[in-house]
């Protein structure tokens, strides 16, 4: 049987998707595809993503009565990030005797020597690129030969579908219609839950003068000026880097909301959260604030915005492919003013101008921190650690480095 694997974000699945897979279906002899939602995306740095959950129920509408597809949630399930050597690994193991093709838009194909361990994939599944753009088949089949001495790459011949997830939201943003690039469930299930949008005035959406409120009256005045200071760095690295300052200061201002809770509250936050949640965070007590915040500020305040979500979420332990709003809250927290640890000075003056350089060093420091404690390390922080190493090796060996490629 020739089964295809088909992952990606999918932030909403667009017909463009849908025309990718049933193309490769025809061409290839497919006889059945996996649709794979990813959890974390390396290749991804601040898109704006709804939930997991949300982007399964949107697939499976999409997927719906036709027994080509299937969807899976392996890589939401995952504690890992969603390598596709990983997701290969995982069906291989489902379907021994099959034959496994991996489907991917003609952008991925032209960066695929750069993903991790792409030799093991070809060794693994066959690959198979579908065009996303106009007039680019002879650079397509100029790379799918260069790759040919690893394994088997298929080019498909069928005119693309050019849409883009990115345009799609935006128009959402915009109250524009984007009902012509969608499945008519997945339209539906998007307005129903307000996906996308912005809901009332753009500049009360990240207002922090009532949150600062509930700071100042739950928190000891020390924690509560460290969140002023962090909010502040944070919007002053958002400037730097280009994302949202009012955001960013939002994010930064609540990262630590659930710091000074009861260790009993905080541990029925966390395991009620519904979150992802490793062995090492269940066992580590002073990272179980970071969770309770993010789901706190979640079910108390109504905040939606999944990257604000996430930045609270990982500010302590840090993961592989963060946005740069996470990666802002992780270095804010880091340098705010009131940080006064050995060679402080030396991580502000990194952090604004060379950030990939800077999270390594954020990791490094923290793993440095918790081992000389004696205490654990979070798989996701090992994953950060070696996702920003390959990051940085990666710029020094390139002229055109590749930020957080899969």
């Amino acid at each position: 049987m020739r089964i295809g694997i088909f992952g990606g974000s999918f932030n909403p699945v667009h017909n463009g998707h849908i025309h990718l897979a049933r193309a490769a279906a025809e061409e290839f002899g497919l006889e059945k595809i996996y649709l794979v939602p990813s959890r974390i995306s390396p290749h991804r740095s601040s898109d704006e993503y709804v939930s997991g959950e949300d982007r399964l129920a949107m697939l499976r509408m999409a997927a719906e009565n036709d027994p080509l597809f299937e969807v899976s949630d392996y890589e939401l399930n995952s504690d890992r990030v969603s390598y596709s050597i990983y997701t290969i690994e995982h069906f291989r193991g489902k379907h021994p005797q099959d034959e496994l093709y991996l489907l991917v838009g003609s952008d991925m194909l032209l960066s695929f020597d750069k993903w991790y361990r792409f030799g093991d994939i070809l060794s693994e599944a066959t690959l198979c690129v579908v065009s996303r753009n106009q007039g680019d088949m002879k650079l397509l089949k100029k790379k799918a030969a260069e790759l040919s001495r690893f394994g088997d790459v298929l080019v498909s011949e069928s005119s693309p579908v050019i849409i883009s997830s990115t345009e799609i939201r935006k128009k959402i943003a915009k109250n524009k219609n984007f009902a012509c690039y969608l499945n008519e469930n997945v339209v539906q299930y998007i307005r129903s839950k307000g996906l996308y949008s912005y809901r009332g005035d753009a500049g009360l959406l990240f207002d922090p003068d009532e949150k600062k409120k509930y700071l100042k009256a739950n928190l000891s005045a020390k924690r509560y000026v460290h969140s002023l200071n962090v909010a502040a760095e944070c919007r002053k690295l958002a400037e730097k880097y280009g994302e949202d300052p009012d955001k960013a200061y939002f994010a930064g201002l609540l990262h630590d909301i659930c710091k000074e809770l009861p260790d009993a509250d905080q541990k029925e936050l966390v395991l009620n959260s519904g979150f992802t949640v490793c062995r090492e965070e269940i066992e580590t007590r002073s990272l179980w604030h970071a969770i309770a915040g993010a789901y706190f500020i979640k079910t108390k305040f109504g905040v939606e915005d999944i990257d604000i979500l996430n930045a609270v979420r990982f500010h302590t332990v840090g993961r592989a492919g963060m946005s740069r709003l996470e990666e802002i809250v992780y270095l804010g927290d880091l340098i705010s003013a009131d940080r006064d640890y050995k060679d402080v000075d030396r991580m502000r003056k990194l952090s604004y101008s060379d950030l990939n350089s800077a999270m390594l060093e954020a990791f490094a420091f923290s793993i440095k921190s918790v081992v000389k404690k004696g205490g654990l390390v979070p798989v996701c922080t090992a994953e950060g650690y070696n996702f920003y190493t390959r990051l940085v090796r990666e710029e020094k060996n390139s002229v055109n480095p590749k930020r957080g490629l899969k």
